[in-house]
């Protein structure tokens, strides 16, 4: 099929997930190149990220921020992590030392994505309610992001499901309950949630583990901590978290986070909240969790929290695959401008 080239650019190649890697740059890559492929054929080319690409004519380019093409080549599909939130690192890492500056964590993409044809933001369930409702706290900067391409589509974070539930089911319930921390880092910052831990009597290495990093990739690595913790937490501000924990809750952990993503599906004892208001609230659930629910009410509430994610089709590929495909389609026919 002659035509303009539609250029795929991730940091992975779409055939290194799921034997290579699992990580969600793979994932990402895999599904959409391939979904691509399918729809427009030999016009799909795959562009290694490190490589330097010169989009030209009529040509398409699919990738994320921040690749170098997109400072000036603006026939683009984005596909982007946002939250939405300008000022959500205020509430922590700032908060604790005694500032309050809020940072707008659109200002600095404002030269990748203005003027793109196409916005594709991938968001968590709270933030998502948030932008239908028009809550002040994201409203504004959503306005700002959509300002800045012809087209904005906001979804949730999509999940290979089946592939993430080849732990479930295979480890019996460990005999304690045990909580697993990721805390390294702004992205992965749980600095408040440890402190109260030790603060209600809860012993490291006993009761809860602290990791910066977790390789998901690792098989034997999974089981190990499957059958020696029950909970996974992540309490940052960051929205990536999301996609992180959902991996964790597939495979059969149950999951504790930051309630800015992360909802519980309805069960508050197992978010995180940086409220000052709510620091009592945050006690009396790491409470309830760790001495009254015991191994098999944790496990209780992991299964229905888990069955209540699987049940939905709004976070399965083909729901963001099909707007992405549809936006390539638009852009080729549209007159949007390359170079701006």
């Amino acid at each position: 099929m002659s035509g303009p080239t539609i250029h795929v650019s991730f940091p992975m190649g779409p055939d290194a997930y799921p034997a290579a890697a699992l990580h969600w740059h793979a994932q990402l890559s895999h599904f959409v190149f391939h979904a691509l492929a399918r729809r427009f054929g030999g016009r799909v080319a795959f562009s290694p990220w490190e490589a330097p690409l010169e989009p030209r004519g009529r040509d398409v380019l699919v990738s994320f921020t921040p690749h170098p093409a997109l400072r000036t080549w603006k026939r683009s599909v984005l596909i982007e992590n946002s939250n939405f939130d300008v000022d959500k690192w205020r509430h922590a890492a700032f908060r604790r030392h005694g500032l309050n500056a809020p940072v707008d964590s659109v200002a600095e993409a404002d030269g990748w994505l203005r003027g793109q044809y196409a916005l594709v933001v991938l968001s968590n369930d709270v933030a998502i309610r948030r932008v239908a409702a028009r809550d002040p706290q994201v409203a504004a900067c959503h306005d700002h992001m959509a300002s800045m391409a012809r087209v904005l589509s906001v979804h949730p974070h999509p999940i290979d499901k089946a592939e993430f539930s080849r732990l479930h089911g295979a480890v019996p319930i460990p005999p304690k309950v045990r909580m697993l921390v990721y805390h390294g880092g702004p992205r992965k910052n749980s600095a408040e949630l440890i402190a109260t831990l030790r603060d209600l009597g809860l012993r490291e290495n006993a009761d809860f583990s602290v990791v910066p990093y977790v390789d998901k990739k690792r098989a034997d690595l999974m089981a190990f901590l499957r059958q020696h913790f029950q909970i996974v937490a992540n309490t940052s501000f960051s929205e990536t978290g999301p996609i992180n924990m959902i991996e964790y809750l597939l495979s059969g952990f149950a999951v504790y986070g930051h309630d800015d993503w992360w909802d519980g599906t309805g069960n508050a004892d197992f978010t995180w909240s940086y409220d000052p208001a709510l620091m009592e609230r945050n006690r009396a659930g790491l409470r309830r969790i760790f001495h009254e629910l015991g191994p098999e009410g944790v496990a209780r509430e992991q299964e229905r929290v888990r069955n209540a994610f699987l049940e939905r089709r709004d976070n399965d590929w083909p729901a963001l695959l099909g707007p992405v495909v549809a936006h390539v389609e638009a852009l080729l026919d549209s007159d949007h401008p390359g170079r701006v």
